[in-house]
C-alpha cells in the first residue's frame, strides 16, 4: 500500500497534488487528529493504566504503521492486532512496542510469531504446548502470553471450566510466563449493560480459579474495548484495548464525553463535468433518469475502492428490522445518514444512479464553478476501502490551509 507524506517546500495547492501524484481518489489520515484523541484518551484513563492501542484491520483503515508510531509517540504504551502477519508487517517497519495478537495463530505461523517477539492468545493446551515447545527450540524461556476466555461473544477462547487447566499447563512450562487474561465484551457499544456485567462476572470468575491453582496474580487483565473503558470504568481493570475511540469514533454508549477529533477521510477529485438534458439516464441499469437538465459531475471511485460497500446485517428482532426498513427508506429518498451523497466544499451533492466499479456520478447542478479536478469528501466505511487506495498523511493545520484553497464556497 502506497504511503505518501506532504511536502514542506510548496504551495497548499501544490502539495495537495504533489501528495496525490495526480491521483483520482486517496485516503487522507490526519495525524494530529490522531496524536489529539491518543493524549485526549490518555489523560482521561490516567497514567496507571495499561493502554493497548488497537491496529488491526490497516489501523481502521488509516494505515498501521503510521498509525502504530503516532500512538506511541503519543501516550499509548503497547498495541494490538488480531492477526500474526499484521503483528510482523509492524516488526518489519520498526515498530519495538509490545504487540498482542488477539486473535489464534495457526501451527505454522507460531516459529514466525515468536522470531518477532509478538504476544499470542492462547485458549487451547495443545496451543500452549506448541508454543512452548518453539520457544523451547529458540533458547527463550519466560516467554509471555495471554489466555483469552470465551464469556459470552462466541468466537475464540478457552470456556471458564477449562480455563484452569490451561493456567496449569502454561505455568508447569518455563518457557512460558502468563502475563495476562482477557476476553471481549459483545455488547458494550449497544447499550445492554445487563449481559456486559454477566460477561465480566464470567470473566472475573475464571481468573479467579486460575489464580487459584498457579499459585500468583495474572499480572494484566483486561475486558474493556473502546465502548467499556467509556461507559463502565469499573471494568478497566490493568489495560483496556482501545480501536474505534482513537480514531475519533466514539462509542454510542460511552458515559465519559472526549474531545475527539476525525482522523480518517476518502477523497477523490472530480475527473469529468457533463451537462445532461431532461430525459437522460445516467449509470447501468439507467437506474436514475434526469427530470430536468443536469450537471453532473465524474468521480473515479467506485465499489472496488469501498465506496458504498456496507457490511449486511441480519435484523435481531422485529423492532430492529423496521430501524433497517427505515434506514433503507430514508436513504431512497435522500434523507438521513444513510442518504446518498458526497459533500465538494460545504455543499452536498447527491449520488445519481448506481455506482459503478470505478465511477461514480453525482449531482452538482445547485453548485456554483464546479470544475474537473476539485475535490470531493466521498462517505465510506472506512475499515472497507481497499488496501491499494494510497495513504496520504496530513496535519490538521495543513488540512485547513488546504481547505481554504480548494474548496468551493457556498
Amino acid at each position: 500500500m502506497d504511503q505518501l507524506h506532504l511536502p514542506e517546500i510548496l504551495t497548499p495547492r501544490s502539495r495537495l497534488d504533489e501528495a496525490t501524484g495526480g491521483l483520482g481518489c486517496w485516503v487522507q489520515v490526519d495525524l494530529d487528529a490522531l496524536a489529539h484523541n491518543a493524549r485526549a484518551i490518555r489523560k482521561t484513563l490516567g497514567h496507571e493504566l495499561i493502554i493497548y492501542g488497537v491496529v488491526k484491520a490497516n489501523a481502521y483503515g488509516c494505515g498501521a504503521v503510521e498509525s502504530a508510531r503516532c500512538l506511541m509517540e503519543n501516550g499509548i504504551d503497547r498495541l494490538a492486532v488480531t492477526h500474526v502477519s499484521e503483528g510482523i508487517q509492524l516488526r518489519q517497519n520498526g515498530i519495538k512496542a509490545p504487540i498482542l495478537v488477539m486473535g489464534p495463530a495457526f501451527p505454522e505461523e507460531i516459529a514466525a510469531l515468536i522470531y518477532h517477539k509478538l504476544t499470542p492468545a492462547v485458549a487451547t493446551v495443545e496451543m500452549a504446548q506448541r508454543i512452548a515447545d518453539e520457544a523451547g527450540r529458540s533458547g527463550k524461556s519466560g516467554y509471555p502470553i495471554h489466555v483469552k476466555i470465551e464469556t459470552g461473544l462466541g468466537r475464540t477462547g478457552v470456556f471458564a471450566a477449562a480455563a484452569p487447566e490451561l493456567a496449569a499447563a502454561i505455568a508447569s512450562r518455563p518457557e512460558l510466563q502468563l502475563e495476562g487474561a482477557f476476553t471481549h465484551l459483545a455488547t458494550a457499544a449497544t447499550g445492554d449493560r445487563r449481559f456486559v456485567h454477566d460477561q465480566v462476572a464470567r470473566f472475573q470468575a475464571a481468573v479467579a480459579a486460575m489464580e487459584s491453582v498457579i499459585g500468583f496474580p495474572i499480572p494484566i487483565k483486561h475486558a474493556a474495548n473502546s465502548a467499556a473503558a467509556l461507559a463502565f470504568p469499573q471494568y478497566r481493570f490493568d489495560a483496556v484495548r482501545l480501536g474505534t475511540v482513537l480514531y475519533g469514533q466514539p462509542p454510542l454508549s460511552a458515559g465519559e464525553r472526549l474531545d475527539l477529533r476525525e482522523v480518517w477521510g476518502l477523497k477523490a477529485r472530480i475527473a469529468h463535468v457533463a451537462h445532461l438534458p431532461a430525459d437522460h439516464g445516467i449509470g447501468y441499469g439507467r437506474a436514475f433518469v434526469t427530470r430536468r437538465p443536469t450537471k453532473v459531475a465524474v468521480l473515479p471511485v467506485g465499489y472496488v475502492d469501498g465506496f458504498q460497500l456496507e457490511p449486511v446485517s441480519v435484523p435481531t428482532g422485529l423492532w430492529d428490522l423496521t430501524k433497517v426498513l427505515i434506514k433503507t427508506a430514508a436513504a431512497y429518498f435522500g434523507v438521513g445518514p444513510s442518504s446518498r451523497f458526497v459533500r465538494i466544499g460545504k455543499a452536498k451533492a447527491p449520488v445519481l444512479g448506481k455506482v459503478a466499479m470505478q465511477f461514480t456520478m453525482v449531482d452538482v447542478t445547485a453548485i456554483p464553478d464546479v470544475q474537473p479536478g476539485h475535490i470531493a469528501e466521498v462517505p465510506a466505511r472506512r475499515t472497507v476501502v481497499a488496501l491499494n487506495v494510497p495513504r496520504v498523511y496530513i496535519s490538521a493545520e495543513e488540512q485547513e490551509r488546504l481547505n481554504r484553497e480548494v474548496s468551493l464556497a457556498n
